[in-house]
């Protein structure tokens, strides 16, 4: 039975491949946007730094400039498909409806450890945003089978009610690039990318899977400067109150010209009992992040560096650096071939340098619809030598 399964996923994947090569979007955290002249996130999210629920004009723009469109624009100007539930459901200008499906099928292989292989649920959401005046109200609901464990509104090891986002903000009529918002949100640092298991976003606690915190932010925007500053208040969804993280996290970002974003970013937190040491620690990430469409159009490149600390009273502290360079190239609209590189060097005293590279191809082949197949290899250091792991993905993904 594995065997077939194992040679049906090796030729489903070998006939992907050759389509996305052959072959002449959604948007949810895809920072290579600044290749369609789009460097800020706020016209298309309702978050401004970008991700989770999608503006009325952002499903313009998925279907319209992120995949390539077979249908024709209805009388309004944009595809019929762009609407919530494939534009079959007509919304009050005051509600955005959403939702995503989003299925995995992983293969990976350690050195001298047998082949793992799952099936995971990643993503089981609906989300509403209300936006009254100079009001905005926006939630998401789902159930995980497994994982997303910071973002579980029940307490089950499986089969959880999450909730990744909910937050009220209020917009400045008369500052117009300035928000402000409350509740659990993402964290602003760095890169906001959908690839939440890079090392960036993993020792740096700032993926967009279930690393959110509640708080309150501020966002601003003024001609090439942008920015968010967010106070942490903690994951009201941990229990008891002394797992949880206090502090901030911010970022800063310049497009000092057309098609360049330059930032930086900056995290400290404390929590009394850190949910791995048991100790009382001080966590700190601070780093610089770009991103640059090349006068090659069709190549974006992006890039991360982060320097990471943390102290556990009593024990040796934890420090070093974790980087990541990312190549997306859009041959032809809605498919897009990609390149990572990452490293990183955090531990304690004697530190071990470890490598990974990725090869992706990401295809929006249809309306609310996209695949991606992911090739990862990665090798990690430790004292007695590094050991390779090589990792498989196959994502399919639709957004309501």
């Amino acid at each position: 039975m594995l065997a077939n399964r194992s040679g049906a996923l090796a030729l489903f994947c070998a006939a992907l491949t050759c389509v996305l090569l052959l072959l002449p979007k959604q948007a949810h955290a895809y920072p290579w946007m600044i290749r369609h002249h789009y460097p800020e996130c706020a016209s298309c999210h309702h978050d401004p730094s970008g991700g989770g629920a999608l503006t009325s004009y952002g499903r313009f723009i998925g279907e319209e400039v992120m995949r390539k469109s077979w249908f024709p624009a209805d009388g309004d100007g944009g595809p019929p498909t762009a609407g919530f539930l494939f534009g079959r459901v007509k919304t009050p200008e005051w509600l955005d409806l959403g939702g995503d499906v989003r299925a995995l099928e992983l293969a990976g292989k350690s050195t001298g450890v047998p082949m793992d292989r799952r099936f995971i649920w990643m993503q089981l959401d609906g989300s509403a945003t209300v936006h009254v005046g100079n009001f905005t109200a926006s939630g998401v609901l789902g159930f995980a089978p497994q994982g997303a464990l910071g973002a579980a509104l029940t307490r089950g090891t499986e089969n959880n009610l999450t909730s990744r986002q909910h937050w009220v903000g209020y917009q400045f009529p008369q500052v117009g690039g300035l928000s402000l918002r409350a509740g659990r949100m993402n964290l602003p640092f760095g890169i906001r990318s959908i690839e939440h298991t890079l090392w960036a976003r993993k020792l740096t606690h700032t993926n967009i899977n279930d690393d959110q915190q509640y708080g309150v932010s501020a966002f601003f925007s003024a001609g090439p400067l942008r920015g968010e500053a967010m106070g942490i208040l903690g994951n009201l969804q941990l229990r008891p109150d002394r797992y949880r993280e206090r502090g901030y996290s911010a970022y800063l970002e310049l497009a000092p010209l057309d098609g360049l974003g330059l930032g930086l970013s900056s995290l400290v937190t404390h929590r009394d009992l850190d949910t791995v040491t048991l100790k009382e620690t001080w966590r700190q990430a601070h780093g610089a992040f770009g991103r640059w469409r090349t006068p090659y159009e069709p190549l974006v490149m992006l890039g991360e560096w982060d320097y990471v600390f943390e102290s556990p009273k009593g024990q040796r502290y934890k420090r070093g650096h974790v980087a990541y360079l990312q190549a997306d190239w859009e041959p032809v609209q809605g498919v897009h071939v990609l390149a990572t590189g990452e490293m990183n060097k955090v531990g304690v005293v004697h530190r071990y340098r470890s490598f990974g590279g990725w090869l992706s191809y990401l295809w929006f082949f249809a309306p609310h619809a996209d695949v991606r197949l992911d090739g990862i290899y990665q090798s990690l250091g430790a004292a007695e030598g590094s050991s390779g792991v090589f990792t498989v993905l196959l994502q399919g993904h639709v957004s309501l």
